[in-house]
């Protein structure tokens, strides 16, 4: 049935690319933010995922997720398999399944053994139309407080676009997913939930130099904030990340040479930059 929709070792953070850490101006987007720092090291890497504290504190931290392979999905992409502990230490996952024509569906499982096994898919999303086979962003995903989410990119039959879904019973099923914006291409999108507050960071899906872009909802990703501008607009930024906690948001994205291998490409080219802000 095809879905209709509304019109990751800690890594220390090191200075610099601003002096100092004196919140900025709200600028009207709602976030009182720091200045961008550096993350030590070129970048993150692909077992490492970005967190935040309570005192906006970000770093890299070990990506204890598993990798799990949907054993039972023979058309499942291996690539785009994405997971989350939920708080009671479920695993869910999430992936691109490919259909006879490549377009693809967006599945979801639950597993209660650290995903050794993966109880029956359910669909999340079955509205894509691109048909580029396992060629196509991964989603990414958040749990907490018994809720799922899902954020993705996609192109449906009203266009290409960024887009979010969740569950309310723990991954059991999905309620209809909404649109975060719509562009001109695919993106890569993350995301980070801590109980009711949620963000959505993508790479805008429209424009000549890439930017991050963030949705930011307060009530459990029911209505999202405006979108507003993640990066600081200095430079093509890729590869988003997105860490929450409480009213701590922070955002992380990539700038230099991008490899293209993904949402935590190894290119010692790029230097992975990251900002705090606190939802007001």
């Amino acid at each position: 049935m095809t879905v209709s929709r509304p019109l990751q070792a800690i890594r220390v953070v090191q200075p610099l690319l601003a002096a100092s850490l004196v919140l900025a101006a709200c600028n009207g987007d709602g976030v009182a933010w720091t200045d961008p720092l550096t993350l030590s090291g070129a970048m993150g890497t692909a077992d490492a995922r970005l967190a935040v504290d309570a005192k906006g504190r970000a770093r890299l931290v070990a990506d204890t997720s598993v990798s799990v392979v949907p054993g039972a999905d023979p058309h499942a992409c291996a690539g785009s398999v994405r997971t989350a502990r939920q708080d009671d230490g479920t695993l869910t996952a999430v992936w691109w399944s490919v259909r006879e024509d490549s377009s693809a569906l967006l599945l979801a499982a639950v597993s209660p053994d650290a995903g050794h096994d993966l109880h029956p898919a359910v669909r999340v999303d079955t509205a894509d139309v691109n048909t580029t086979g396992c060629d196509r962003p991964p989603p990414a995903i958040a749990a907490s407080g018994g809720f799922v989410h899902v954020a993705y990119a996609m192109r449906g039959t009203e266009g290409v676009g960024v887009f979010y879904a969740h569950s309310m019973n723990a991954g059991k099923s999905y309620d209809a997913p909404a649109t975060i914006l719509y562009g001109d291409r695919l993106t890569r999108t993350a995301i980070a939930s801590d109980k009711g507050t949620l963000a959505v960071a993508y790479e805008e899906p429209s424009g000549s130099s890439p930017q991050i872009g963030l949705a930011i909802s307060r009530d459990w990703g029911h209505i999202f904030r405006d979108r507003i501008r993640g990066s600081t607009g200095v430079g093509a930024a890729t590869n988003p990340d997105v860490a929450v906690a409480g009213r701590e948001i922070a955002v992380s994205w990539t700038v230099g040479s991008d490899g293209g291998g993904g949402a935590n490409d190894s290119d010692t080219r790029t230097t992975r930059i990251v900002r705090v802000g606190r939802l007001q």
